[in-house]
């Protein structure tokens, strides 16, 4: 058997070939991503599994759980890397999925001997002792690894100990939000007649922040729903610079008149005003203990072997330990354990709860903080999609439904905008009874959409194509890669517009070869003036092209899974070579236009009737 590592395609090899990076296959060369989107459900299961058998070890007396209590009934292994499972900050987990595919294929068919064609030392390290405790024989085919003969600050930074990492992020925090504590904190509203809300300072409508309207798309049309039923609403918003809101100063500035009309807009603070050199100090004392945790646990490598399994994970996955104990990791998670601590601390009582879920690891220090200070029903919102490789989203049975010493944080409830996302949580054992329904909110536009007949659109000579940014540099650097290899094959005339992701803002003259346009409107506005869109798998944006009618080209990249929540659509094409990012592009000229309907996918009733059940 051969593992094929390579951006070059094998020739002349014997025995079964397995690409490492690729969805392609052909008659003698197979896909380890084709074979881990065929069982998919089993290897999910398998890594759910392993994490929670992660936290269950024990060492000494205690489990790994008990070991990290941190605070009154908080473990900080729910904030660890590992539990959040968020694929885009630890790419390690596609990793392992794919070893994990590799062992159940090399126990089907036994080889007598295994190849390793790669420059990546650590899948080396991980194979020579997988065959070594199967008794096969295992050879290194070591190809070049790329240098960059440049010193720059990221690779001095790369080298340096993880607790540097975790002091210099510290610094960076409070530098560049300090500021942000000169917002008024004292303006909460306190009667039964009050929601609370944590959210995102970030997809927000500019022009009606500028003129002093807080209107989020996350949230859409809720708080206007809220105010004019009497309901006021508090809000903690996390701050995020983004191209809405550049900095600090713009974000003060529109929070302040936000709250100049707070009966009308609700009451905001960030969460970050509530930094103080006290709570830097507390994070640097909880920091140190979790240092010496770390030491403890210093022999922690031998445990990271699944159960029933040959594979030894630490290679992999041990910069996700060292980021998780000492490093930005520790330290961004030991501030919001302080911060939310402080802050639902001050807030006077609220009886009821939302939050945007996407069980990232400052979810768990608001809960936490949520429960000390006694305050309501909480309600987590899962407010896009649910996919079934973000891993965020999703955990083992006995991890939910732990009676232990430091149970999982959860809220009461979590709120799904669909049935899709229904269907998932259930197909993963989530407790019927902690799941409500709600409107899609940032997908409520698509009811007035699917009315519109997009089936009229002019068919111009030139094919209009949307491009929708990723959240990172390196999926949007592969789409135009491909796209700029696709269009020799194109035999149309074509304009390319972008739309980026906030976080990730694209020049144009970067890719003069394609003469694009930037676009900052919402998709909701400028979707219909396309004929064809072409999208990264990760980004939920390619969710509202499908669910307007428009064909969908979705790129799949070579290094990672599937994350499109988009499989079953009839209108998605899914690429992963210039000939088929061609064909897709040019699929506009044969009419094919298929109204999905985006009922089938979220709830959206406009009388929002699910909402009113859950506030």
């Amino acid at each position: 058997m051969i593992l094929w590592d390579s951006t070059d395609v094998p020739l002349n090899t014997l025995g079964h070939v397995y690409t490492w990076n690729d969805y392609r296959e052909s008659t003698f060369i197979h896909s380890l991503f084709r074979y881990v989107e065929a069982n998919s459900m089993s290897l999910r299961c398998k890594y759910l599994s392993w994490i929670h058998d992660l936290g269950e070890y024990q060492v000494g007396p205690k489990r790994i759980i008990d070991h990290m209590a941190i605070d009154d009934g908080l473990s900080y292994w729910w904030m660890t890397s590992f539990v959040e499972k968020n694929p885009w900050k630890s790419p390690s987990i596609c990793d392992v999925i794919r070893l994990f595919a590799l062992e159940e294929i090399i126990f089907q068919q036994k080889p007598d001997k295994f190849r390793l064609v790669s420059a990546d030392r650590k899948l080396h390290i991980v194979l020579k002792e997988l065959c070594r405790n199967l008794g096969i024989k295992y050879e290194w085919e070591r190809l070049p690894k790329k240098y960059s003969r440049l010193i720059n600050n990221r690779i001095i930074y790369s080298i340096l100990p993880y607790s540097v990492h975790g002091l210099l992020s510290l610094i960076r925090f409070v530098f560049e939000r300090w500021s942000l504590k000169c917002a008024k904190k004292t303006d909460w509203f306190f009667n039964n007649q009050s929601v609370f809300f944590c959210s995102y300072f970030i997809h927000l409508d500019k022009e009606l922040c500028d003129n002093g309207t807080f209107y989020s798309y996350q949230w859409d049309m809720l708080p206007k729903f809220l105010h004019d039923r009497g309901i006021k609403t508090n809000w903690i918003q996390h701050y995020l610079p983004s191209s809405v809101v550049p900095n600090t100063g713009v974000a003060l500035n529109w929070l302040k008149r936000f709250n100049e009309k707070r009966h009308e807009h609700g009451f905001h603070i960030f969460l970050e005003s509530y930094l103080s050199w006290h709570i830097i100090f507390n994070v640097l004392c909880r920091w140190l203990k979790l240092k010496i945790v770390s030491w403890r646990l210093r022999k922690i490598k031998e445990i990271f072997t699944p159960k029933d399994s040959k594979l030894n994970l630490w290679t992999f996955m041990s910069n996700e330990w060292h980021n998780s104990m000492s490093g930005p990791v520790a330290i961004r998670n030991l501030l919001f354990i302080e911060l939310f601590d402080k802050a639902l601390c001050d807030i006077p009582q609220q009886n009821k709860g939302v939050y945007l879920c996407e069980n990232q690891s400052w979810e768990k220090a608001l809960i936490h903080a949520w429960r000390k200070h006694g305050h309501g029903q909480l309600v987590a919102v899962a407010h896009a999609t649910v996919r079934f490789w973000d891993m965020r989203y999703y955990a083992d049975p006995r991890t939910i439904r732990s009676s232990d010493l430091y149970p999982m944080p959860k809220a009461d409830l979590i709120a799904l905008n669909g049935k899709v996302a229904v269907d998932a949580f259930l197909g993963a054992d989530y407790p019927k009874e902690e799941i409500v329904e709600c409107e899609a909110l940032r997908y409520g536009y698509l009811n007035d959409n699917h009315a519109n007949d997009s089936e009229n659109l002019v068919l111009e000579d030139t094919i209009k194509v949307l491009i929708l940014g990723d959240y990172l540099p390196s999926v949007m650097i592969k789409m135009f890669e491909l796209l700029i290899a696709a269009v020799p094959h194109i035999s149309k005339c074509i304009n390319y517009t972008v739309k980026p992701h906030p976080h990730n803002l694209i020049k144009a003259e970067d890719y003069p070869s394609l003469n694009l346009k930037i676009v900052l409107e919402p998709l909701g506005e400028i979707l219909y003036d396309f004929n064809i869109v072409y999208s990264s798998n990760t980004t939920s944006a390619q969710v509202d092209a499908c669910f307007s009618g428009l064909p969908v080209a979705v790129m799949l990249d070579d290094t990672t899974l599937n994350f499109s929540p988009l499989h079953e659509q009839s209108n998605v094409s899914f690429i992963s070579t210039s000939e088929e990012l061609a064909d897709a592009l040019q699929m506009f000229d044969c009419g094919k236009i298929i109204k999905s309907d985006p009922n089938e996918f979220f709830f959206l009733d406009p009388e929002l009737s699910r909402w009113q059940r859950i506030l």
